[in-house]
């Protein structure tokens, strides 16, 4: 099995084999911000050897245009319901002992329960602030990926995934930087990061 690399003048896409070497990406600019965990991530897949797609694209900040840029960028097929959209959250009544934080992942077209999250993972929940964000993960708004068990926390943050995405067979998601989207089976993530899945959204 092999790999492919297309470029454009604006995009790059790598698509990778299972248990195949990993081609280098474009190279990383400042520009794209910290990319501690873009690098843990892409260490995690070829380390565990899974199969994957990157995307190099423009910063995007929200669903709608990563959207808008995995299309043009050569992924047609990407829907905003296939976004794994990850939500910092943080406790604000923890114990000494207890996780401050929980990772909640869900369909990028729909939204956050408040009243189902608390049911199902913690009443005293609430969204971590930016700077929050980046303590916990290094990441910028909108970079974020669903693996709260690679941020930069401990005890490793636990990720609950709604059940939005729970019959999806491929999911896209930024890994760590606005610049790089990452799209994978959900099967595959499933196996990487053992998510717990909850509901805990509604329609947007």
């Amino acid at each position: 099995m092999s790999f492919v690399l297309e470029t454009t003048p604006r995009f790059s896409v790598v698509c990778v084999a299972r248990r195949q070497l990993t081609p280098a990406p474009p190279p990383l600019s400042e520009a794209e911000g910290n990319p501690k965990l873009y690098l843990r991530l892409r260490s995690l897949f070829a380390e565990r050897g899974v199969a994957y797609s990157e995307l190099f694209h423009e910063a995007t900040l929200t669903s709608e245009a990563s959207v808008e840029a995995r299309i043009a960028g050569g992924w047609t097929d990407t829907t905003l319901s296939s976004g794994a959209k990850a939500m910092l959250m943080r406790r604000s009544k923890a114990k000494d002992g207890d996780a401050s934080y929980a990772l909640c992942v869900l369909a990028a077209d729909r939204k956050l329960d408040w009243k189902r999250l608390k049911k199902h993972v913690a009443k005293d929940l609430r969204l971590a602030t930016q700077e929050e964000v980046f303590d916990a993960s290094r990441c910028l708004p909108g970079a974020v990926p669903p693996f709260g068990s690679q941020f930069f926390l401990a005890p490793p943050i636990r990720t609950f995934m709604d059940t939005s995405l729970a019959h999806r067979e491929w999911i896209n998601f930024n890994c760590g930087l606005r610049t790089r989207s990452v799209r994978m089976r959900l099967e595959t993530y499933l196996a990487l990061e053992a998510p717990t899945t909850v509901e805990i959204s509604s329609q947007a």
